[in-house]
């Protein structure tokens, strides 16, 4: 998933299968992050920064993001990543808390930083060519950035959940569809606080209400048509207008009082 570090936003997205043609897919983490960035192929407006995670970062992947205009800044695993990290950048007792080394390539900086002793976090980036150090932290610049603006896809996530439509099911074609309804929910939210935020900065909504209104909009137009028709039972037709799907002024056959007492109890 390829998400807007500013909003949030889901981008693009892609259904990881572990074989393709049958076969078991070689090379997966650098071609799934390139089918993911191939909207923003060569807009460099600005600079356009790809974060990624341990899983997907590697020096083949920068170098490809590289020839289309787009730089990376992400973590790396130092077990998996054995030739593509130096001995010395991996976690010693010697190295002293908080310190950092620094390697260099025409593109490409590396960066070890020590958070706490005999640990040490590698990442690499293709968008910094120093050895800069952030005043206030002691951290690498490298480390500031990635860290500042590595959350999106979590949030994406968390978002996604908190209101989700999931539901148990073996099948995985319905787990995909919950997704896509999720991610749209969202995505959906983002959009429409953006455009409220330009006409009414001081006003606020809740992804709840947002959710709300949008269930209630998408069902009001077959509830309305449901509502009807002549062999709707009186009692569904009692429920849809205490729901409010059809106002009292718009109901052509008044049900007597006790019916709406039954359907609310």
């Amino acid at each position: 998933m390829m998400c807007d570090c500013a909003t949030k936003y889901m981008m693009n997205v892609k259904v990881y299968m572990v074989k393709k043609n049958n076969e078991v897919a070689r090379g997966l983490a650098s071609d799934v992050v390139c089918t993911l960035v191939e909207p923003i192929y060569g807009q460099d407006r600005g600079g356009r920064t790809v974060k990624t995670d341990n899983f997907f970062t590697s020096i083949d992947l920068a170098n490809q993001l590289n020839n289309k205009k787009l730089t990376l800044v992400g973590t790396m695993k130092q077990k998996k990543k054995k030739r593509e990290i130096p001995q010395e950048f991996k976690p010693a007792r010697q190295r002293d808390e908080n310190s950092s080394i620094f390697g260099f390539t025409n593109d490409l900086t590396l960066v070890s930083y020590v958070p706490k002793k005999n640990k040490s976090v590698v990442l690499l980036s293709s968008l910094h060519h120093d050895s800069a150090i952030c005043s206030d932290s002691g951290k690498p610049e490298i480390t500031e950035i990635y860290n500042k603006t590595k959350c999106a896809v979590d949030m994406m996530d968390q978002m996604c959940a908190r209101y989700t439509v999931q539901r148990a099911t073996r099948i995985w074609t319905m787990t995909v569809s919950y997704g896509m309804i999720n991610i749209a929910a969202v995505n959906a939210l983002v959009i429409y606080a953006h455009n409220m935020l330009q006409d009414q900065p001081e006003k606020k909504i809740k992804k709840k209400d947002f959710l709300l209104r949008i269930a209630n909009d998408l069902v009001t137009p077959f509830s309305t048509q449901r509502y009807s028709l002549s062999s709707l039972p009186r009692n569904l037709k009692t429920a849809i207008v205490l729901c409010g799907f059809v106002s009292y002024s718009e109901e052509n056959t008044m049900q007597d009082p006790e019916d709406y007492e039954a359907i609310s109890r």
